[in-house]
């Protein structure tokens, strides 16, 4: 899923709770640790482009970044180490894994499909690409009235 849905369902999930921005911050999260890097990279070294990233010129520490912020398996010790140190579990974390599997279902084989399972295991689902022009206006539309609701 892009960016801006990834935060504005991160909202809609979380606006009830008590820290409604913390969720979308880790509803961005997977996103930011590889991408939001890489375009500082990019805009640094090469400047900017609106083309779409051509896979094998990407960095491998982007998607080493990329696995990283995109494993169930990451987050599943990430989540044991807090609630380890706290005794608990901040409800506006859920919005990390909520984004993975958001992705899983929202990305093809053939162009970035999710590390859900990484370091563990290199099985993808291959889902519907969400820059599909009718998933795109399904998805954006279901946004808009969950916001307006």
């Amino acid at each position: 899923m892009d960016y801006l849905a990834h935060g504005l369902w991160s909202y809609i999930f979380f606006n009830k709770t008590e820290k409604p921005k913390w969720a979308v911050f880790w509803g961005l999260f997977p996103d930011n640790l590889s991408w939001a890097i890489f375009l500082i990279y990019q805009l640094v070294f090469f400047g900017f482009t609106f083309d779409r990233p051509v896979l094998d010129q990407i960095p491998n520490w982007v998607m080493i970044l990329y696995g990283l912020g995109h494993s169930l398996v990451v987050f599943g010790v990430v989540a044991l180490f807090i609630y380890w140190i706290f005794g608990k579990l901040p409800v506006y974390l859920w919005a990390w894994p909520i984004e993975i599997v958001m992705d899983i279902f929202t990305h093809t084989k053939e162009f970035l499909p999710t590390p859900f399972l990484w370091p563990i295991s290199n099985f993808y689902v291959d889902g519907i690409s969400w820059a599909q022009p009718w998933f795109f206006i399904v998805n954006y539309v279901a946004i808009v009235l969950c916001l307006a609701w």
